[in-house]
């Protein structure tokens, strides 16, 4: 755990305007969990749906990091039996697709003041521009954040 948390520090401390692998993002968010599921035990249920051809998308550091920590902290905080969270990566052509799910306690709704989906938005309109998409879904207790980024 120490480990994980050392290198989550060392990448928070990386230049931002370099850009890293959807590999590198993976395996900081992985950490990240890691730490979390010692915290939160069988309250944390996480499933990993990764698909290796996507791997080598570039994004800014850190973009992943705020979204599987919201899912966590608006998912699994608040919710006595805990939450779902499910990271998956998807190559389709030449567009790679990431999603960060997670469910929500009743009565939850879409709760918080959206600066972390903010800050993601703008940062990955920053590296991509007009070719890179963001959306978010609540509906039914589930919330989604979907990434298009060019692969």
């Amino acid at each position: 755990m120490l480990e994980d948390l050392s290198e989550l520090f060392r990448h928070a401390l990386a230049d931002p305007a370099e850009s890293v692998t959807l590999d590198q993002e993976i395996e900081l968010a992985q950490r990240y969990l890691a730490i979390e599921q010692v915290r939160f035990g069988e309250r944390l249920r996480i499933q990993w749906l990764l698909d290796p051809a996507a791997g080598t998308a570039r994004l800014p550091p850190l973009l992943l990091q705020p979204l599987v920590e919201n899912a966590v902290h608006h998912g699994v905080e608040p919710s006595a039996s805990g939450a779902d969270v499910t990271i998956s990566t998807e190559r389709r052509g030449s567009l790679v697709l990431v999603k960060v799910v997670n469910t929500t306690p009743a009565g939850v709704g879409d709760a918080g003041h959206g600066l972390a989906l903010a800050n993601v938005r703008e940062r990955l309109s920053l590296l991509h521009d007009v070719h890179a998409r963001f959306h978010t879904v609540f509906r039914d207790g589930v919330f989604q954040v979907r990434l298009e980024i060019p692969a």
